[in-house]
């Protein structure tokens, strides 16, 4: 059976994004990258996979403006609360607009790919089901929700784990599968290194000057599925 699936995307105020790169970045240009790779994004899904509905979360006016002018539906925030709420807030939007599934992708994957969006988005899904996408660092970098608030987002630090035992603990069908360019985000000066190098050898265009000296990113990994039955 097709599953009507909305891509979810939370975007918060780009003048606030990436703090962790604060020690290699002013905040001028953290806001340069955090713009730069929101509008990667929204390029991505409205170019790659238009058949694909997507939503931006956020509390900015500018973000909503940009996210708009790329065909993308907007859910406004009073204010931003972080990851977890945004995703909650629209895991409970969609299930009202009748989604039977949620894919929460954030706004900094350095390297969108269609092939691994479509693995996800055709792995089976009974319903419940969790589907998990890590990021390098054990956080969360895709979560395909089915239906779209079947469990608390706990999105931080080592967040894939975090949903991986939510899941469990509810006798959720849980899927993990590893995919080496969305396990790649934008947080740290490694992280950074590894995309201005990776752009530089590619012959594409970042916002920075790949001469810069900056530390070696980590290697990537094969895809791997792992499986999680219901308790």
């Amino acid at each position: 059976m097709l599953m009507k699936t909305l891509v979810v995307i939370p975007v918060r105020d780009f003048a606030d994004a990436k703090s962790r790169l604060e020690p290699l970045l002013g905040a001028s240009r953290r806001a340069t990258l955090a713009r730069w790779l929101c509008e990667r994004t929204l390029t991505f899904f409205r170019d790659r996979m238009p058949e694909q509905d997507v939503l931006v979360v956020t509390a900015c006016d500018t973000i909503a403006q940009l996210a708009r002018s790329y065909g993308a539906a907007v859910l406004r925030e009073d204010c931003s609360r972080g990851m977890s709420a945004a995703a909650q807030l629209a895991a409970d939007w969609s299930s009202v607009q009748g989604y039977d599934s949620q894919l929460l992708i954030p706004a900094d994957i350095a390297q969108l790919d269609e092939a691994e969006l479509r693995i996800l988005l055709n792995h089976p899904r009974p319903v419940p089901s969790v589907l998990i996408s890590p990021a390098h660092d054990r956080g969360t970098n895709a979560l395909l929700t089915t239906p779209p608030n079947i469990l608390p987002f706990q999105f931080g630090l080592n967040s894939s784990d975090q949903h991986w035992h939510a899941a469990h603990r509810r006798g959720i069908t849980c899927s993990l599968i590893q995919l080496p360019k969305l396990s790649f985000d934008i947080d740290t000066p490694t992280d950074l290194s590894s995309l201005v190098s990776s752009s530089a050898s590619a012959s594409t265009c970042t916002p920075f000057d790949a001469r810069w000296d900056l530390p070696a990113g980590p290697a990537h990994r094969p895809i791997m599925v792992q499986e999680v039955p219901a308790c």
